[in-house]
């Protein structure tokens, strides 16, 4: 399977290397390299995120570190939709694609 990332995600990723560059860009550097081989680890295995009905149909989420990657499974791609703090009020995220 391909992962196919939303553009709601790289507005995600770009807040997120901000936040943390503000005080290390390396580990920043770091912390969005995790997300990425964590995100590829669903084109082998789609499932291994938890469903999260609450937050939308079909949505499940796997854990990051800190984060939550969102993704949809579709026939041949991964979408993935968000990238976001497992603090957030998640039910009341966006998670549509434009």
């Amino acid at each position: 399977m391909k992962l196919r990332i939303s553009e709601q995600v790289k507005e995600d990723l770009i807040d997120l290397w901000e936040y943390i560059a503000v005080h290390d860009e390396l580990a920043a550097d770091r912390y969005l390299d995790s997300v990425f081989e964590r995100a590829g680890e669903l084109c082998i295995h789609p499932e291994i995120g938890r469903p999260r009905p609450e937050v939308h149909t079909k949505v499940r989420s796997l854990l990051c570190r800190n984060h939550l990657i969102f993704y949809r499974i579709r026939t041949e791609t991964i979408e993935v939709l968000r990238i976001l703090h497992g603090s957030m009020d998640l039910p009341n995220q966006d998670y549509e694609e434009e």
